[in-house]
């Protein structure tokens, strides 16, 4: 990578570690882990950085961040900041060779439903997964239009920034139940009043991305065209 691409994948890691040193929403019987404000920022990332670096920064924000919080036991879900910053950027590069970005995406998070179906966990909680399934839906159903919303470079992405953080936060929160499941094995009746707190809290996700995202996305976009 060049020195510039370089200093700007690690500014951007610091400046995810920084938000992940804020306080946070806990995550039930998952001692000493917790849902971060900073994955608002997973999509943005993936959005004006692409599906390398997007993630790349993300990632390492989120292992700096755990470090420096020591918060040891969210490091196993660190991995979610990879998972969640590349649906956003798939949907908007817009191609992986002759593939469309949004079905890559789509298909990434149908395939952590389909493991998540065989858990005793969901087989419980049938309903918990429909906030995913729709996500996915969304993915496959309205990616091309997602994608040009946010190309269009004005204020009016917003509701194109939402839907894509949506898609963004349920596959980074679908991965982070099947390492729940995986690590802790909890009750097979975890998750059947789990529907209630997840959904609420992946929309106010969403909205913190959209708030965050599109102003900062229309900024950096201005500057770099008087750059050039």
């Amino acid at each position: 990578m060049e020195a510039r691409t370089i200093s700007i994948v690690g500014l951007m890691a610091a400046v995810y570690a920084v938000v992940t040193l804020l306080p946070g929403f806990p995550v039930i019987g998952a001692p000493g882990s917790e849902i971060d404000l900073a994955r608002s920022l997973e999509p943005i990332y993936g959005i004006m950085m692409g599906t390398y670096f997007g993630p790349l920064a993300a990632f390492l924000g989120a292992i700096l961040g755990k470090i420096l919080s020591g918060e040891s036991g969210s490091l196993l879900f660190t991995p979610l900041a990879l998972a969640s910053t590349l649906s956003a950027a798939l949907i908007y590069k817009g191609k992986a060779g002759k593939i469309p970005g949004w079905t890559i995406s789509g298909l990434i998070l149908t395939v952590m439903i389909a493991i998540w179906s065989t858990t005793q966990q969901a087989h419980n909680a049938p309903y918990f997964a429909l906030p995913h399934v729709a996500a996915a839906a969304i993915a496959f159903g309205a990616g091309g239009k997602l994608n040009k919303s946010l190309r269009s470079g004005k204020m009016e992405m917003a509701p194109g920034v939402f839907l894509v953080s949506f898609i963004s936060t349920m596959t980074g929160n679908m991965l982070g139940n099947l390492i729940f499941v995986a690590v802790y094995n909890p009750s097979p009746y975890f998750f059947v009043p789990m529907l209630a707190i997840t959904l609420p809290e992946r929309l106010f996700i969403s909205l913190a991305s959209t708030i965050i995202g599109v102003p900062l996305i229309v900024g950096v976009r201005r500057v770099a065209k008087l750059s050039t």
